[in-house]
């Protein structure tokens, strides 16, 4: 017992958490040892489940705070081991504070447990009361109830069983004896009907995987749980705004037919289209599809009706485009999705020059066929970004459709192109901001020997944009890209805080976000930026890409392999089919089946993805079926592959 209270005293001491009971001393009196322990007032969270289960949101808000409490023990080897709401007190603030470390043990210095039920917490804390005996015996993981060593994983399950309660009310496992819920632990699941069905998708497969009975694949990291939990909070918080949101009128701008049947004219073609589509998407009074949701659709013979029911909007906008060296013919027509009548149709017939009045006219024609009022500002905002001279513009337009490739020779076709129109007219900010972006890129994959050069390149011509534009998202993305790779990340992702700020639903950006809190190891952040992508653009192959990535580390297999599906149906190209073919890998991979991650890996050339994407999925393949010197000669081949 003197042992047990100097351990405790040892472990508590190490702790300073607001979400852990603190310690504040050990004394001793009349040969009898004793703590002296922060008094917290409140009650138990048992004490409050007593009286019924827990809403949602209070639910993930203790669920946050216990998390956090338990993660600054595991970030000091302590695992708790006996966790369970009997441990955990509420005060009048509604602050959880995690008690009771007393069976904690403190890492690899530790002895281990004594592998008989008598050294459990059920027998070492309950003597002949039942009740608590059941009540502890209750949370254990199905490790430990078979009297094995335990790890943090142990901690997952226990808070696994906590959000259980809270939710439905009732324990995740009872019974009549101890034997009787060590045998529903080992052998049954809890009962999920139980869960109240209005709660979020997304909390009820946290505590799924809390309650994964094999610890190799339950989370390992209850701080990512954490964040998790803080994450479902703040879509819940952000639900009714999404809501309003859909209420919007609504339309999707497809790509614009090129009349003129001249390869060369369809970067223009598609050009004004995005353009046009990239104004409308400024009016925050309506609600534009992105233009990776129309893509799919360019070239294709259109159905009206299907279009808008896939995209999930009132309208669409068509038109095309005739170019005769200085001359162009723009048609638009406006057509309704509920009955295909056209709202609003015209034809313009001018020169090169007159093509960004052409653009305004038509966003501002639009917003009022659709009956939205448009504000001073953002009337202002239709004639910025603008060139003086329309040469500027077709330069600019080439180099936009050659940078898209993201090739060594289109990058550098696109840098060129990029600087013509910065020639033409230096003032053009979006053209400095395609420099930036191109030296960013070619830094990035690794197609030149002197990043410090293209940095120091890329830098000058963001803060130029910068300088002429303030607002201009795209450049500070392109300024972020290149301080990241000057080494700063820190002002790299302020940057990008800055290009959301200017735009919130500048979807390069927050995809950038995305990247840069998974480099930090924040995945729930992670999750955060890309959902909210998700929200405006869910037609974004790469952030459905992220999103397998993100799902397939937290333990949500199926999600993981729909959302790469969904990223290979999207995008098509290289990228995103290497992508599905070696996340799929990967999770077979993460499964145990090594020929099914082999096999996945065979067919992705067929699909067209190319095999140097699919060699550190080989590796890893190769590595776990023992082929050390395979694994070993993939990586080397990765090292001094150039853009790996």
């Amino acid at each position: 017992r003197r042992a047990r209270f100097e351990r405790e005293a040892r472990l508590l001491a190490a702790l300073s958490h607001p979400n852990v009971a603190a310690i504040f001393g050990i004394e001793e009196s009349g040969g009898v040892p004793w703590l002296v322990l922060e008094l917290v007032e409140g009650e138990t969270l048992s004490a409050r489940l007593a009286r019924g289960p827990l809403s949602v949101r209070e639910t993930l808000e203790l669920g946050t705070q216990i998390a956090a409490g338990i993660d600054a023990a595991h970030e000091r080897g302590i695992v708790h081991r006996d966790l369970k709401p009997g441990n955990v007190m509420l005060t009048p603030a509604r602050v959880a504070k995690v008690l009771d470390f007393g069976l904690a043990r403190g890492g690899a210095s530790e002895a281990p447990s004594s592998p008989g039920l008598s050294a459990s917490p059920t027998v070492a804390l309950s003597g002949t009361a039942a009740g608590i005996v059941l009540g502890t015996a209750s949370y254990m993981s199905p490790e430990q109830a078979r009297g094995r060593a335990v790890d943090r994983r142990a901690d997952v399950w226990a808070l696994g069983c906590t959000l259980y309660e809270c939710l439905s009310g009732r324990q995740a496992f009872a019974g009549d004896t101890v034997s009787d819920v060590i045998a529903r632990i080992l052998e049954r699941e809890p009962d999920w009907s139980a869960l109240p069905a209005t709660i979020p998708p997304r909390l009820r497969e946290v505590v799924r995987r809390c309650l994964t009975k094999d610890e190799a694949a339950r989370p390992r990291d209850i701080g990512d749980i954490g964040r998790e939990l803080s994450a479902i909070v703040l879509e819940m918080s952000s639900a009714p705004a999404a809501k309003a949101q859909s209420a919007l009128p609504s339309l999707a701008v497809l790509y614009f037919e090129n009349l003129a049947k001249d390869p060369e004219s369809e970067y223009f073609c598609a050009g004004i289209t995005e353009d046009i589509l990239t104004d409308l998407s400024k009016v925050k009074g309506l609600r534009v599809a992105s233009r990776n949701a129309v893509a799919r659709y360019r070239g294709a013979t259109i159905d009206v009706a299907r279009v808008a029911a896939e995209l999930g909007v009132g309208s669409v906008l068509q038109g095309s485009v005739r170019r005769a060296g200085d001359r162009v013919r723009i048609s638009v027509q406006l057509v309704g999705a509920a009955d295909g009548f056209q709202m609003w149709a015209e034809r313009f017939d001018r020169t090169l020059a007159d093509v960004f009045a052409v653009q305004e006219e038509i966003a501002s024609a639009i917003t009022g066929a659709l009956r939205v009022a448009l504000s001073p500002a953002e009337s202002a905002q239709l004639a910025k970004d603008r060139p003086s001279d329309a040469r500027a513009y077709d330069l600019y337009l080439k180099g936009r459709e050659r940078y898209g490739s993201y090739s060594d020779a289109s990058l550098h076709e696109a840098l060129e192109l990029f600087r013509r129109a910065t020639e033409v007219d230096h003032g053009y900010a979006l053209a400095w901001a395609g420099i930036a972006d191109c030296y960013g890129q070619l830094c990035q994959w690794g197609m030149d020997t002197n990043p410090a050069e293209l940095t120091r390149l890329g830098l000058e011509a963001a803060r130029c944009a910068i300088s002429l534009n303030p607002k201009l998202p795209e450049a500070h993305k392109a300024e972020a890209l290149n301080l990241r790779f000057s080494g700063d990340v820190a002002g790299a992702r302020q940057a990008l805080l800055r290009a959301i700020e200017a735009n919130p639903r500048f979807a390069p950006a927050l995809n950038n976000l995305t990247v840069d809190a998974f480099c930090a190891a924040d995945l729930a952040g992670a999750e955060r930026y890309a959902r909210r992508v998700v929200a405006f653009d869910p037609a974004d192959p790469f952030v459905c890409t992220w999103i397998a990535i993100l799902t397939g580390l937290t333990g949500r297999l199926d999600e993981a392999v729909t959302a790469a599906r969904r990223a290979f149906d999207l995008g098509r190209d290289s990228f995103y089919v290497s992508g599905y073919h070696s996340i799929r890998a990967w999770l077979l991979l993460g499964r145990g089946d090594a020929s099914g991650a082999e096999a996945a890996l065979r067919e992705g050339p067929a699909d067209g993805a190319r095999t140097v994407d699919l060699r550190a999925i080989e590796a890893a393949v190769a590595a776990r079926s023992g082929d050390r010197e395979r694994a070993h000669a993939l990586v080397v081949e990765l090292d001094q592959t150039a853009g790996m």
